[in-house]
């Protein structure tokens, strides 16, 4: 697996729960080790952050009521929300991976619903979410008719994979895959690469909700976006013409970064097509683990890596290509 990160390391909620455990992501000593065996200092001592606490965790992330500024349906499956959030949440939000936990004041702490944020606006204290309606906790959020406040939790920033790659690649060529309601998280992936001063370009499916609620937002943003059938109907591989077109990107067209915002097959078959290629192309993915509670306590998130590790995908922030690499 390589050097481990926790996209919580070194943040107000440093050190978490796994700390009390003894399952702490990055500190040896917290993990029962006799010796520190840090190798991947984030400029903060976990272990004597948590005995400066008291030998105990961090504060958790608060719970929020906030008020639903606008509701708008804009397809039957797919509902834009704006937020009103304070300035600091906001803040903290702008960024790629950026997500937070919502559920409607009426229900219990389990329908906690996992949104990526689509953008946040720091000055006004305002945040925007597009829910795809699928199941129970996503209908029990929409359907309270005039409902005017939600609960949020966050914030949580590990909703991408790659992240080192997406923050240093600079004056580049890149190429955003996405697919589906995945329109929405890639809007501050393209926003990041473009203030790297990189060329981007979007190939855009409506997939599913058969809407596309992005495409102009990217084009104001100076990015150029071309509408094509990334999946196969029949069993959802990637068709044939865009790997053609993916593999045409890497090798003559010089691109050498590409994001993967769609279902665990696209990420595969980009995956599968980066072993293939003769280039050295960095790849940046959507993290579609199953998030329950975002804090590495109920494993939901749990996944197995190419080596055959196992780790929390909701903290542990990965190489796309150790995960799909290996499939």
């Amino acid at each position: 697996m390589g050097i481990t990160n926790c996209i919580d390391a070194g943040t107000e909620y440093c050190p978490c729960y796994l700390a009390e455990t003894g399952e702490c992501i990055m500190c040896s000593q917290l993990q029962g080790k006799v010796f520190c065996d840090c190798i991947n200092w984030r400029g903060v001592c976990i272990y004597q952050e948590y005995i400066w606490n008291n030998v105990q965790s961090k504060e958790r992330r608060p719970v929020h009521a906030c008020r639903i500024l606008e509701q708008k349906e804009i397809a039957p499956l797919v509902t834009l929300l704006k937020i009103q959030v304070k300035r600091t949440l906001a803040r903290e939000l702008n960024q790629p991976g950026a997500y937070v936990f919502l559920r409607a004041p009426a229900y219990p702490t389990f329908f906690d619903l996992p949104m990526s944020i689509m953008s946040a606006d720091e000055r006004a204290g305002i945040i925007e979410i597009a829910v795809q309606k699928r199941g129970i906790k996503t209908k029990y959020l929409l359907q309270q008719e005039g409902q005017k406040e939600v609960l949020l939790r966050g914030p949580y920033w590990n909703g991408i994979l790659g992240l080192k790659y997406l923050k240093s690649f600079q004056k580049g060529k890149a190429l955003l895959v996405v697919r589906g309601i995945g329109q929405a998280p890639a809007l501050p992936v393209a926003r990041k690469l473009l203030q790297g001063g990189n060329e981007v370009e979007v190939l855009l499916d409506r997939g599913r909700i058969e809407v596309d609620f992005t495409g102009d937002l990217f084009r104001k943003m100076g990015c150029q976006v071309r509408e094509k059938e990334l999946l196969k109907r029949e069993d959802f591989t990637i068709t044939e013409e865009t790997l053609i077109y993916l593999r045409e990107s890497f090798l003559q067209r010089g691109f050498g970064l590409i994001y993967g915002g769609g279902s665990e097959l696209l990420h595969q078959g980009i995956s599968c097509l980066l072993q293939e290629v003769e280039r050295k192309v960095y790849f940046v993915c959507s993290n579609n683990a199953q998030l329950c509670c975002g804090e590495g306590v109920c494993g939901s998130c749990q996944t197995r890596l190419a080596d055959g590790s196992r780790v929390k995908r909701c903290k542990t922030q990965l190489e796309p290509l150790s995960i799909y690499g290996g499939r």
